[in-house]
């Protein structure tokens, strides 16, 4: 059960990220990574929530 969790969860994930990144390509007119953009957001996310 614990695997079908997590492979539903990267499933969803992965498709949101996905999207980030063709937006983000989209918007810079370049390519850019999936690891770039994930990165980003744990850059951003510990910028906003960890002081």
């Amino acid at each position: 059960m614990k695997r079908f969790i997590t492979v539903r969860m990267w499933e969803e994930t992965k498709d949101k990220l996905e999207q980030v990144r063709i937006d983000k390509s989209i918007k810079e007119k370049k390519m850019v990574s999936l690891a770039q953009v994930i990165d980003e957001l744990v850059e951003d996310y510990f910028k906003k929530n960890v002081k």
